[in-house]
């Protein structure tokens, strides 16, 4: 297991190869666009995702949709192309299981194994490996990449069959959406209210009714600093859709997460895509953040 394949060398997939690199595996990469930065880390370029399935002794993708993990697994130029019988492909993006399970069907028929290990955090949480990893999927093919694992992110788990691990984000996302509408209006009702926003925020860090989105998001909703986004409208919101669809195939009520998420679909409507996720204080203080907080 000396060198991983890293296909998706974006914002998250990026500092992951650099983790690997860091933790003395070999990286051989590729992304459409290329990547002279993963080059300069001391990693290998490839010219398309079966080059790296050639090169690679475990796989690893975080791409940032369904169609696109398809493409780098079953395309022309993709993984199946060139997979190698018992190699292990840890799938890192967060698409609908019943998809992902069919990708996972094709890569078993061809003698390899497809894991659901989504992973859970900002960008900026990876490289200092503090971001999360939900594993799912036959626990000795987990076992067999636990040290690539441990390499990428921060603390991980295994969450169980193959989907848990979607399904555990899910969890993790329906409070994030909460906890930020939340967020918002208690900061707006707080700046309404001519309190000290400063003081709200440092009292509230260490109370019960505080939440890490409140200690992270509550000062840039009281700044009103939306940009550069460290977590966009744009990325969160497929997965709140995700969410959507999972709760109604399970009979879940979620009135809470449909009022937060109302509040999300309204930004994206808006054009707040690329605005971080506190930029939905303005949605709830009915002000127009595009052209106010820049």
């Amino acid at each position: 297991m000396d060198r991983v394949g890293v296909i998706g060398l974006g914002k998250m997939g990026l500092p992951i190869a650099r983790n690997l690199i860091e933790r003395g595996f070999g990286v051989i990469g590729y992304r459409r666009s290329g990547s002279p930065e993963l080059a300069d880390a001391g990693g290998i370029v490839a010219g398309s995702a079966a080059e790296v399935a050639a090169g690679a002794d475990v796989l690893l993708s975080i791409v940032p949709d369904a169609d696109a993990v398809e493409e780098v697994i079953g395309g022309p130029r993709g993984t199946l192309q060139n997979l190698r019988p018992g190699t292990i492909h840890i799938e890192m993006s967060t698409i609908d299981v019943p998809r992902k399970r069919l990708l996972r069907d094709e890569v078993q028929a061809r003698g390899g194994d497809l894991l659901d290990c989504p992973i859970s955090g900002s960008p900026e949480m990876v490289a200092p490996r503090r971001a999360s990893t939900f594993a799912s999927g036959d626990a000795d093919s987990v076992a067999e990449v636990a040290a690539v694992l441990d390499a990428i992110s921060g603390p991980w788990v295994y969450a169980g069959e193959f989907g848990a691990g979607a399904q555990l984000k899910y969890i993790a996302n329906l409070l994030l959406a909460v906890h930020t509408v939340a967020a918002a209006e208690a900061m707006e009702l707080a700046r309404r209210s001519g309190l000290n926003l400063g003081l709200v925020q440092k009292t509230l860090d260490t109370s019960i009714a505080g939440s890490a989105i409140w200690t992270q998001r509550g000062p840039l909703m009281a700044g009103r600093r939306w940009s550069p986004a460290p977590g966009p409208v744009r990325t969160l919101h497929p997965i709140l859709e995700q969410i959507e669809d999972h709760a109604a195939r399970t009979g879940t009520a979620a009135s809470v997460f449909a009022a937060a998420k109302e509040v999300f679909d309204k930004a994206l409507a808006a054009g707040w895509g690329d605005l971080d996720i506190a930029s939905v204080h303005d949605q709830v203080a009915g002000r127009s953040a595009l052209e106010e907080s820049r």
